[in-house]
């Protein structure tokens, strides 16, 4: 793997979402619109429906973002970089930026969550750790099915039925391990539960590298 050229992939990545800021905005105001379109709903959420709800919002909210991955990329620019990079580079870069952009995304929902409806999170360290770890396990699997979607002439909606079945175990961690941190649960095993979550985000990984050169040659 080449660091300089997955950086290069990234920016090129980077300077395309700034020069598209409409659809980064859109994406940014749907999150902020259905967290308040929920507080007005429910007026008071309790820590229970907190936990729930904020997965729910990152998870389509992500799906929207992470769905032009590949999708947006013509054939015409796929052949253009098969001749300039390694086909792991470029996966990597473009899991690394959909990570950070998913990363960005979670931090807005979080903040308009706290805003609106408090933020009842008494373990802030599992917490964190937690979402990170579950956000890059939904990173890897939106990145690599966008890249399967787009082998079928870019149909999203294949992506959509992928997706969300891939994802319900990590969204099912998230939960456990989310409702340990706001003391909704006493579990003085939550840890074997991170470190499953791991092992997923691990086998999602290996597996996203080891299939992935397959489909870029074909």
């Amino acid at each position: 793997m080449n660091i300089t050229k997955v950086k290069d992939i990234f920016i090129k990545e980077l300077s395309i979402e700034f020069r598209q800021k409409f659809a980064l905005g859109g994406i940014f105001l749907f999150a902020a619109t259905v967290v308040f379109l929920i507080f007005k709903s429910f007026n008071n959420i309790n820590p229970r429906e907190w936990t729930i709800l904020i997965w729910i919002i990152m998870l389509f909210a992500g799906l929207n973002a992470v769905v032009k991955s590949f999708l947006q990329e013509k054939r015409e620019t796929y052949l253009y970089y098969y001749t300039l990079f390694d086909p792991i580079d470029l996966i990597v870069a473009k899991l690394v930026y959909n990570f950070v952009f998913l990363c960005s995304l979670f931090m807005i929902i979080l903040v308009f969550m706290a805003v609106f409806s408090g933020f009842p999170v008494k373990d802030s360290g599992l917490f964190f750790m937690g979402s990170a770890l579950g956000i890059f396990g939904i990173s890897v699997v939106f990145t690599f099915v966008s890249v399967i979607s787009s082998s079928d002439s870019g149909n999203a909606t294949l992506m959509s039925i992928l997706a969300l079945p891939l994802v319900l175990p990590i969204v099912l961690l998230l939960l456990k391990i989310s409702a340990v941190s706001t003391r909704l649960l006493v579990d003085t095993a939550v840890m074997q539960d991170v470190w499953l979550l791991v092992g997923v985000d691990s086998i999602l990984l290996g597996a996203m590298l080891l299939l992935f050169p397959a489909l870029w040659r074909s």
